[in-house]
């Protein structure tokens, strides 16, 4: 075989090559994008059941069925550190536990917030020591 028909064939082998390589790599970052969006959906879903949660004068029954429905759903799209985190939380503060502190609760609600944000590949680190949330609530 020629040298110049060896050649375009390399050439057009690798321009297929090069072509499906950049196809498979932006519908990976396209799948990694939706997932992000998918789980910022979420967990804004969450904390604002968690918010529902800690306002006077919601319904509580309602609020608690939208934190079940939407701790149900995160579990679909988080990570298990994120899953751990939140059922700690969710331990602490169901009705039931007769042991609830709100320091505990507070802590609880920081590793989880901590957790969120570390999820979303945010493009800064936060500090676990310095980092101070609380939650904002209002009546709709």
């Amino acid at each position: 075989m020629e040298t110049s028909v060896q050649i375009a064939i390399i050439s057009a082998s690798a321009s297929i090559i090069v072509a499906s390589l950049t196809f498979i790599l932006n519908k990976r970052a396209q799948r990694a994008h939706e997932l992000r969006q998918r789980k910022l959906i979420h967990f804004q879903e969450l904390l604002s059941a968690i918010s529902d949660l800690a306002v006077d004068g919601i319904d509580k029954d309602e609020a608690n069925q939208k934190f079940a429905h939407t701790v149900n759903t995160i579990v679909l799209v988080a990570p298990q550190s994120v899953i751990q985190v939140l059922m700690a939380f969710h331990d602490e503060v169901k009705f039931t536990n007769s042991n609830f502190t709100k320091e505990k609760h507070d802590r609880l609600l920081k590793e989880l917030i901590l957790a969120i944000r570390q999820n979303l590949d945010l493009p800064y680190k936060d500090d676990p020591e310095t980092f101070d949330f609380h939650l904002i609530g209002s009546k709709s």
